[in-house]
């Protein structure tokens, strides 16, 4: 799977520990693919990151067109809970908003990363 390996490459990249908590978790997001081409952005709140994708790329390409919202939020509990697992395996990923269950209307989606505390 692409995000577990794309995580891995990243946490070597990053020289994070194993258990890389919020703020490791934070980093690798910020240097993830989508990163890079989306607007994006990271709350932290104690043992709680919020990922909020502000602009969405393809998202926003679909609007334009007058196409119907790409149903990203399944693979999107799999994309994001891997990567997370994979940078920390105490994560926890929860679906705050995504197609077609949008609760929040200021970004395309928006994921809520917990760190188990042991």
């Amino acid at each position: 799977m692409f995000t577990v390996v794309e995580a891995q490459k990243l946490k070597k990249f990053l020289h994070l520990p194993e258990q890389a908590g919020i703020d490791g978790l934070a980093k690798a997001l910020s240097f993830r693919f989508y990163a890079n081409i989306n607007d994006d952005e990271i709350i932290i709140d104690g043992n709680t990151l919020i990922y909020r994708m502000v602009d969405c790329r393809v998202q926003t390409a679909r609007k334009r067109k007058g196409m119907e919202f790409h149903p990203c939020k399944s693979v999107g509990m799999v994309e994001y809970g891997e990567f997370a697992k994979t940078i920390d395996s105490r994560f926890t990923c929860k679906c705050i908003s995504c197609y077609p269950e949008i609760t929040d209307d200021t970004c395309c989606c928006s994921w809520k990363f917990t760190l188990q505390e042991e």
